[in-house]
């Protein structure tokens, strides 16, 4: 079984910050879940949410700021929003990383922009900071997105993201060509996690984070691969409090 830190060791500092990663790191990790955005200054910044309220002392949503004064705002701690490049930087091959791509559109040309400023970072990653292709996998709830990027860079591994129910099981992860099927605890069934296998998919439960529940969702998938995406207590007990809401 593997951890993987939901946007860092959120449980006990600001998620998606440099600091929840060094600590999860620190922790031992075996991967590192974060949130990217796309900003107008052509990057991706670190947020789970667009609503700033949520996280920082800023007001708005991500795009009514320039990118310097998007870092001026404080996201818990004293910390500063992130890029992908300064967060790849940190976490420095340490670990593998799930990306998790936050957007709702699906038109070509934006799709193009994103995938294609995606690979830039990613291989800018590989190249100077010892990260290998084989540490990324991208995710998100955008399935146009995932399609649109195995296309355009197959050589990226993807995993679908999903938070109800599908009428064919795992179907849309294996017709996307991903290599993990990741479904809400909140819908996971034996069903479902048998459909995957047999399609040859990982499975990767977000989010777990009690105790019974993760001894429960174990046995299910006893003798399969099966990362454990931890959230509010992730690696040790939480003492961080912030307000959050899942994937």
């Amino acid at each position: 079984m593997k951890v993987i830190a939901h946007r860092g060791a959120s449980g006990e500092y600001p998620e998606n910050t440099l600091l929840a990663f060094s600590e999860a790191i620190k922790q031992l990790a075996d991967g590192i879940e974060l949130d990217i955005q796309y900003h107008h200054s052509n990057n991706f910044v670190l947020l789970h949410d667009n609503d700033l309220q949520k996280t920082t002392n800023g007001k708005g949503s991500v795009n009514d700021y320039s990118l310097v004064d998007l870092q001026q705002l404080d996201a818990g701690l004293g910390e500063f929003i992130p890029t992908l490049h300064q967060a790849l930087e940190l976490i420095n091959g340490d670990c593998f990383v799930n990306i998790e791509v936050k957007t709702a559109v699906i038109d070509k040309a934006s799709l193009f922009k994103i995938i294609t400023l995606l690979q830039r970072d990613i291989a800018d990653a590989i190249n100077f900071h010892d990260f290998s292709w084989s540490q990324f996998i991208v995710s998100s709830f955008n399935h146009q997105l995932l399609a649109e990027l195995k296309t355009l860079f197959p050589k990226l591994a993807t995993a679908a993201l999903v938070a109800s129910s599908p009428l064919n099981h795992a179907q849309c992860a294996q017709q996307l060509k991903a290599i993990s099927f990741n479904p809400s605890i909140e819908i996971v069934n034996q069903q479902l996690v048998d459909d995957a296998h047999q399609r040859g998919l990982n499975v990767w439960v977000y989010t777990v984070d009690i105790k019974k529940i993760l001894k429960n969702v174990y046995l299910m998938v006893l003798m399969g691969f099966l990362p454990i995406i931890l959230s509010k207590r992730n690696i040790t007990s939480s003492s961080y409090k912030q307000n959050k809401t899942n994937f």
